[in-house]
């Protein structure tokens, strides 16, 4: 009957080959009783920040001021009733200053509200909460997802019919303890947006720590 061949074996150091049982390595030495050592810790990258990416850009809508438009309405309503019903008002008061009466309230809450659409622009990415305002001077502002502590929505009935509304937003940033997102479309949509991704922040924040 042939030899039976040796079983062989790695040194857990250098990988050299070694008769099974061997004790020490020929080449290096190093001790080959006890429990081999563990490979290197690779961490998990499951937790690990995803790349930014932006998920929402809204700026103010002009339904948002539905309630000027309306109040101006009535407004210029009664001006015309006043004017045209009484003529002692109508002999007093010449066309033109009865116009300016009538639409200047319109006219200065139109330009209010173009102003605050032109000036005011909100983004909110998986990580942070941007908000730009101004025309000719500009102020960029950001607000990290995991400092909000709460979120509400603000609207009265015309806007809740338009589906526009403020978004108010509470953090323990010191710069920007309250922010007010004024004015967008759809709020309520944002406001479980906002919350989805703060929620989802710490939960990736938690798992890194824990690691």
């Amino acid at each position: 009957m042939g030899v039976e061949q040796e079983q062989r074996t790695t040194c857990r150091q250098c990988s050299a080959e070694l008769a099974a049982g061997s004790a020490f390595c020929n080449r290096c030495g190093a001790s080959q009783e006890g429990e081999r050592p563990a490979k290197a810790f690779a961490p998990p990258t499951a937790g690990a920040l995803p790349p930014e990416e932006t998920l929402w850009k809204g700026r103010y809508a002009l339904r948002a001021a539905a309630h000027h438009w309306l109040l101006c309405a009535l407004w210029i309503l009664v001006v015309l009733t006043v004017y045209l019903s009484i003529v002692e008002v109508r002999s007093a008061l010449g066309s033109g200053l009865v116009t300016l009466l009538g639409v200047g309230p319109a006219l200065w809450f139109l330009a209010l509200a173009l102003l605050q659409k032109l000036t005011q622009r909100y983004r909110l990415t998986n990580q942070r909460l941007f908000t730009e305002r101004g025309l000719l001077r500009r102020q960029h502002d950001e607000l990290e997802l995991i400092r909000i502590d709460d979120v509400a929505v603000r609207q009265n009935l015309l806007q809740r019919l338009f589906d526009v509304g403020t978004v108010t937003v509470l953090s323990t940033d010191s710069s920007s303890p309250r922010l007010e997102i004024e004015g967008i479309e759809h709020p309520l949509a944002v406001k479980e947006q906002i919350r989805a991704q703060v929620r989802a922040r710490r939960a990736r924040t938690t798992y890194l720590e824990t690691l």
